[in-house]
């Protein structure tokens, strides 16, 4: 009894060892409903994630290569058929890469995979563009994508023709839903403009998931909203800022480094990021049910931060917030006002350095729907990363 009692508990012991010191994969998943993009980070255990690889291009194969031997290594299955996948092995979830072979949605075994969005190879698609709408057709079509960086870290991979500027997109804000209206509107701007473009989706929270993307960014778009770093990540968004490249600051992010609750251990503040690096100051914001007008200056109209920028007054629904300048050598482009306060600087641009710094207050849910508000902030966008 006791001789079994023990072997007993060296099996629970086992399987708890087992349990603990079990791989698993932290991936973010992109899917679409409607005209929405939805992020979604999910944790899979690695021994019950198959990978399904077709043969790749060169250039994408040395990165798949690289992604297949860490799945194996960490006991995951990795086959060139989900249907060979011996009936002894879990396969509760399934991610797809390399050369994409026909259509998908016919292939059975395809049900419910994954696809690594920088890592399939689309036959016919002549150029980076047709790559990308193809991605984009194959989540209309209802697959979800990851990014090879959730497995692998560093940056996803490029195609070589791609020789567009790189914009970095920091969002996670849900007070003003740009978790939900950012992502379809950035992926206008990449339809329209010749920008590249990542999202690093913090989904409300204050993690953002491929961070290392700034090393190869020519700007950074920064949307959220009083969240303290983790002090990792923190000081590589304070390199981007010194190393004089493009930064643009929307509606909170005039007080989004800054946690006023109790930051976790090893999280960090960035208090004078509004006053040292976007030039001005949060002092509050007026009553939500006033809005503000919106107003050009008129001796800038002619500005690039203002062209197209149509009709020149218009009203928005976000309160006004109460900005102060703190750099006299800033440019401003845009008044706020309402019945409490009259010409309340919105928009401006200003030198950090040589980093081209532009900051907007405006931002709130309705304004995605103004076409000043989109025109102004793409304007803005391309301020920041025009080295001229």
């Amino acid at each position: 009894m006791k001789i079994r009692t023990n072997l007993l508990s060296i099996i629970l012991l086992l399987i708890i060892s087992a349990t603990i010191n079990a791989e698993s994969y932290e991936l973010q998943l992109r899917s679409r409903s409607g005209d929405n993009i939805n992020y979604k980070t999910v944790e899979w255990d690695a021994d019950e994630t198959a990978f399904l690889f077709v043969r790749a291009p060169e250039a994408m194969g040395k990165r798949s290569k690289l992604l297949l031997d860490k799945a194996k290594s960490n006991g995951s299955i990795v086959t060139n058929a989900f249907t060979k996948i011996a009936p002894d092995k879990k396969a509760k979830h399934k991610i797809f890469l390399g050369t994409i072979d026909g259509n998908l949605n016919e292939k059975t075994e395809l049900a419910g995979a994954v696809l690594v969005r920088d890592l399939i190879n689309i036959p016919g698609a002549k150029n980076y563009r047709e790559r990308e709408l193809a991605v984009i057709e194959l989540e209309k079509q209802g697959f979800a994508t990851i990014s090879s960086v959730d497995l692998l870290g560093g940056q996803a991979l490029r195609s070589l023709d791609d020789k567009r500027p790189h914009v970095v997109v920091m969002i996670s804000d849900d007070h003003y839903k740009a978790d939900t209206w950012m992502p379809p509107l950035i992926e206008k701007f990449q339809n329209d403009a010749d920008i590249y473009f990542t999202i690093l989706h913090g989904e409300g929270g204050a993690v953002f998931r491929g961070i290392d993307e700034l090393e190869t960014a020519d700007s950074l778009v920064v949307y959220f909203r009083r969240l303290a770093l983790h002090k990792d990540q923190l000081e590589k968004v304070k390199k981007f800022v010194e190393s004089g490249r493009g930064v643009v600051g929307l509606r909170t992010a005039s007080h989004g480094f800054s946690d006023n609750k109790k930051k976790k251990p090893d999280y960090q503040n960035w208090d004078g990021f509004d006053k040292k690096i976007l030039g001005g100051s949060y002092n509050g914001h007026g009553k939500d049910e006033l809005g503000s007008e919106i107003s050009n200056i008129p001796d800038k109209e002619n500005s690039p931060i203002l062209d197209g920028v149509k009709p020149a007054n218009w009203h928005s629904t976000g309160s006004v917030y109460y900005m102060k300048i703190t750099d006299e050598n800033a440019v401003v482009y845009q008044y706020a006002s309402s019945s409490e306060r009259k010409n309340v600087p919105l928009t401006w641009t200003r030198m950090y350095g040589k980093t081209r710094v532009a900051f907007t207050a405006l931002g709130h849910w309705d304004d995605v729907k103004e076409p000043p508000f989109q025109k102004v902030f793409l304007n803005l966008i391309k301020w920041s990363i025009d080295k001229k």
